[in-house]
């Protein structure tokens, strides 16, 4: 009995000492914890007393601030983002409606002749209507990244739509008396997606054509020789432009500083990319010989086409 009593006693004092060691493990790792806190540093948990037992738990707050830092960079980058981009939409804006309000002010003048009220109101509404362009497209871009944009997944032919999106565009062409070269093979291509989203890539791409493109406009649509699906490309002479800037067409609000008083932000072709991206294709841009060509494929379906 008394070397039992002995040995519960050495164990109970064995266990006492453990538990004190344990408690100022702990008390040292909330210490860590709290200062660690309040200072910005890439530093993490240390287990100094140790204590193996506590390894797990020292892993899993180590795992759990890695994370938080890591949300905490990319909320910073998208607060960072934000300031931008409203800096970029403000001048943007402000362009096309100090421009209107300056011809706004002109009006005013009593000696104008009828052909220049008609004139200078005809540029009013050109520069009101591009500041409808840059909200709307905003305002679809903001419902995009939300995923509160309505989509409706089926069997479209692109090349019915693209038909129609150049007969709306036909006029916009004439007036600047661009050449277009259209060359779209006869056949049925159909892509699983949404129509509407569609019609916005094509639109967008063609709308940025008419605005930075300088002409010798040439758009074909064909069946990929290298990938199951279709191919949609737009070129035109774009001699501003560099392979470099190329590479950056589809990014955010990317726009060249000598294209900035056309006020478009870049956000159409940065929806072209990532509507084409929702519907599983891809696109690029690329400079040859200072001609611009902006390529989409979609892949195809075998789904049924519904016709009208």
């Amino acid at each position: 009995m008394i070397y039992l009593a002995a040995g519960l006693s050495l164990l109970c004092l064995i266990l006492v000492i453990m538990l004190i060691r344990l408690r100022f493990a702990l008390r040292d790792l909330s210490r860590q914890i709290s200062d660690l806190s309040t200072k910005q540093t890439n530093q993490l948990v240390r287990n100094t007393h140790g204590q193996k037992m506590l390894n797990p738990l020292i892993n899993s707050i180590n795992d759990e601030m890695r994370s938080l830092r890591e949300s905490m960079i990319r909320t910073e980058r998208t607060d960072r983002q934000i300031r931008e981009s409203l800096t970029e939409i403000s001048h943007d804006l402000r362009t096309p409606l100090t421009a209107a309000s300056g011809y706004t002010g002109m009006l005013k003048n009593m000696e104008l002749s009828e052909e220049e009220k008609i004139r200078y109101l005809n540029v009013i509404e050109e520069r009101f209507e591009t500041s409808r362009e840059l909200v709307d497209q905003l305002f679809y871009y903001t419902r995009l990244e939300s995923d509160s944009l309505g989509w409706n997944e089926e069997t479209v032919d692109i090349r019915k739509v693209l038909s129609s999106v150049l007969a709306m565009y036909y006029g916009d062409f004439e007036k600047k008396h661009f050449d277009v070269d259209v060359q779209i093979e006869e056949k049925v291509m159909p892509v699983l997606g949404d129509e509407d989203a569609v019609k916005r890539i094509f639109s967008n791409i063609l709308s940025n054509g008419l605005s930075h493109g300088e002409g010798d406009f040439r758009i074909t649509l064909s069946e990929s020789s290298r990938e199951n699906g279709f191919l949609f490309s737009f070129s035109n002479r774009a001699t501003e432009i560099t392979e470099e800037e190329a590479a950056h067409l589809f990014d955010r609000f990317f726009t060249k500083d000598t294209a900035r008083s056309s006020s478009h932000t870049g956000l159409g072709l940065t929806i072209a990319k990532t509507l084409t991206e929702k519907m599983h294709g891809h696109c690029e841009a690329e400079i040859q010989k200072n001609m611009l060509t902006i390529s989409i494929f979609l892949p195809k379906t075998t789904g049924i086409l519904h016709k009208d």
